[in-house]
């Protein structure tokens, strides 16, 4: 339908995309649509598991998404590659598929190119923005490292990242944040939920 409307031909980023056929899937590649794969989002809502490796094979530039805190209460983008690979293994019985390597380049380049913004973002190189975060490999349940890649991707959490830096201001580190408050954003949140109670109710 998307198709027969034209909308493919505006090559829109398309998020899930967890019911695509054979088809579906050449038709994605041919027009030059980019695919946001959310795995922990449709995983908790039952709606299936992307056809990542197949995408990738039509030539989709596929990009790792977390959806929203409506569908995944974590937003943690380590705990969501992890998991893209664990389901991705179990779907097909391989277990090498999304290894360390792609799965870090699902996060980073992959990810720029689906949105568009390789140019800027996605690795860290002259005259693109200083877009980074630095995982710690301290903690137990990370150790021993062997791989740094896998040690990050398969081990660490959201909670491992020390620090962070967009355009190459430093937004956080240890544990601080240096643009927002959140003990004072508290009681907002907590009023926004109360109204969205009160509105089901």
């Amino acid at each position: 339908m998307l198709d027969r409307l034209g909308v493919l031909r505006a090559r829109p980023l398309l998020i899930h995309c967890v019911l695509l056929d054979a088809d579906d899937i050449r038709r994605v590649g041919d027009t030059g649509c980019a695919v946001a794969h959310c795995p922990v989002a449709n995983a908790r809502l039952g709606h299936g598991v992307a056809p990542y490796p197949e995408l990738v094979a039509q030539n989709v530039r596929v990009g790792l998404g977390t959806d929203s805190v409506g569908s995944n209460n974590r937003l943690d983008l380590l705990e969501e590659a992890r998991i893209a690979s664990i389901l991705h293994r179990a779907r097909l019985g391989e277990c090498g598929v999304l290894g360390p390597a792609q799965l870090l380049k699902l996060c980073t380049l992959d990810g720029a190119r689906a949105l568009g913004m390789e140019d800027s973002i996605g690795t860290l190189e002259p005259r693109k923005d200083a877009d980074l975060c630095v995982v710690s490999l301290a903690a137990p349940h990370v150790r021993p490292v062997h791989d740094p890649a896998a040690a990050v991707l398969h081990a660490a959490r959201g909670c491992d990242v020390v620090l962070t830096a967009v355009q190459g201001r430093v937004l956080y580190r240890d544990g601080v944040l240096a643009t927002l408050d959140p003990a004072a954003l508290l009681p907002a949140v907590e009023d926004a939920a109360r109204r969205l109670r009160e509105a089901m109710a």
